[in-house]
């Protein structure tokens, strides 16, 4: 084949690359937003009135010393809670409170979650309302209709008031292009005007992608608002032809480097305190061609939490990719290769090194919860911003547990309760997947025996987590069985 035949097979791939890699897609809070959202809402364990709520405490001695900003999904919530580690955080963005067409706001399933509020209030932990809507043609009504912009601001205020939140996250996407300029910026001015002014101390924030597609004016933007949450991440994902990084710090034509040093340099040079650099607790698996880094992809099969994914590198082998400086594992199951690519301790603390490097106000994460019980993202955060060691995990009232047998088709547990304590049983697997929940009230005090059953369960490694709300306070325990 000559050149000049080959040329405009060359012209395509090109420009097929390239639409790869240089165009906006769904971010993970759309994805995992979609995935969940026809799930049954769930009852509050706890008075819709916000009864109860106790106040943000003023923490003399607060650590940790920059921001730590981290999303907390309802699809986590009640589990997740015991394994929070609060003295490591500033603020907990609660995901999520849909915008409507209107601007009345959807509150998440179970809400007011009474007992998280109170535990990070306790520690000096700030409580954000994540405000999202994922339509363009409804944030262009929200962002220019006079009543629905005054509607949306007055539901803002009442749920702040009513459950004594701190502030706001707003999280819109797919914005249209002629709206994240001028029009984008004066409604967050007009909004932290109002917020300031009606809920002095509030904090008024937005998410932003890492890279500027078109139309954002991030400068203008930082200065609307008290600051902005770089969402980094997404880089590859489901429509990605070749498997790679989700957050590379370095190498191909966007990555981190180039968001910090190119997209946010302005923001950065005036006012660096305004930025705060989000960072995935989740990854990506791909069915591949080869082993090998960036490998043709075959199928995208799911974009695991980083608890899942860290099993999986721990089963088959960590590697690490030079290009990108993250963490990934390769490995052939039934026939076919399979990759996993995440990020680890290390390569987290690469990012957050650029964060310091220029003086952000901090970092954060999508999402909490996403690293279940592993202690070690949490122990990277303690000795960055603390300046202490990292510890084990952290178990506050921890629940003690014992597995009376699993047999007849069900697994029979042991443990105590106090009369009316509301009780959540879960069973995972080992790699977190959620195989049953049940959730029931105590009738008495003392020892409760309790089945769950396994009938169609299969063999192998399992985690029976019981959590115990009595009030607004929160006691768990966890026990790994052989069934």
């Amino acid at each position: 084949m000559t050149y000049k035949q080959l040329f405009p097979t060359l012209v395509f791939l090109f420009l097929f690359t390239f639409s790869v890699v240089s165009q906006e897609h769904p971010s993970i809070h759309q994805t995992e937003y979609e995935k969940y959202k026809d799930l049954p809402k769930k009852a509050s364990l706890f008075d819709p009135s916000g009864a109860g709520i106790v106040p943000l405490r003023n923490v003399a001695k607060r650590t940790p010393t920059s921001a730590v900003f981290g999303y907390f999904p309802y699809w986590k919530y009640p589990e997740s809670v015991a394994d929070m580690q609060f003295d490591l955080l500033s603020h907990i963005a609660v995901f999520d409170f849909s915008v409507l067409s209107n601007g009345n706001l959807s509150p998440p399933s179970a809400w007011p979650w009474t007992d998280l509020i109170n535990a990070a209030h306790e520690a000096g932990v700030k409580i954000i309302l994540t405000a999202v809507n994922f339509t363009g043609s409804q944030i262009h009504e929200l962002l220019t209709d006079p009543d629905i912009k005054e509607n949306f601001f007055a539901q803002l205020k009442s749920y702040l008031q009513t459950y004594d939140l701190q502030g706001v996250n707003i999280d819109f996407e797919n914005i249209y292009q002629s709206d994240r300029g001028d029009t984008l910026n004066g409604f967050m001015a007009d909004l932290s005007l109002f917020l300031h002014s009606e809920l002095p101390g509030s904090e008024v924030s937005i998410a932003v992608p890492p890279v500027n597609w078109g139309g954002w004016q991030f400068t203008g933007l930082a200065e609307a608002c008290d600051y902005i949450f770089i969402m980094g991440y997404n880089f590859y994902g489901p429509w990605s032809s070749t498997s790679g990084a989700c957050a590379p710090l370095t190498g191909g034509s966007y990555n981190i480097s180039r968001t910090v040093n190119n997209e946010f340099a302005a923001v950065a040079e005036n006012d660096p305190d305004k930025l705060i650099l989000g960072v995935p607790y989740y990854g990506n698996r791909w069915e591949t061609e080869d082993g090998e880094a960036y490998s043709t992809a075959i199928d995208h099969t799911n974009q695991p939490t980083y608890s899942i994914a860290k099993n999986t590198a721990d089963e088959h082998g960590s590697l690490w990719d030079g290009v990108s400086q993250t963490p990934y594992c390769s490995y052939i199951e039934n026939e076919s290769w399979y990759q996993v690519w995440y990020d680890s301790d290390t390569s987290l603390g690469l990012k957050y090194d650029l964060a310091e490097a220029f003086d952000y106000k901090g970092v954060g994460m999508w999402a909490l919860g996403y690293d279940s019980d592993k202690p070690e993202l949490w122990d990277e955060i303690r000795r960055r911003y603390t300046g202490a060691s990292a510890i084990g995990e952290v178990r506050r009232n921890q629940v003690e547990i014992s597995i009376v047998n699993t047999e007849e088709n069900n697994l029979k547990i042991r443990f105590s309760a106090d009369a009316n304590d509301q009780i959540t049983l879960v069973l995972t697997s080992i790699t977190g997947r959620v195989i049953c929940q049940h959730s029931y009230k105590a009738t008495f005090s003392g020892i409760q025996l309790t089945e769950i059953p396994v009938r169609d369960v299969l063999q192998g490694i399992y985690i029976v987590k019981v959590l115990l709300r009595g009030g607004n306070s929160l006691r768990m325990g966890t026990v790994k069985i052989l069934i």
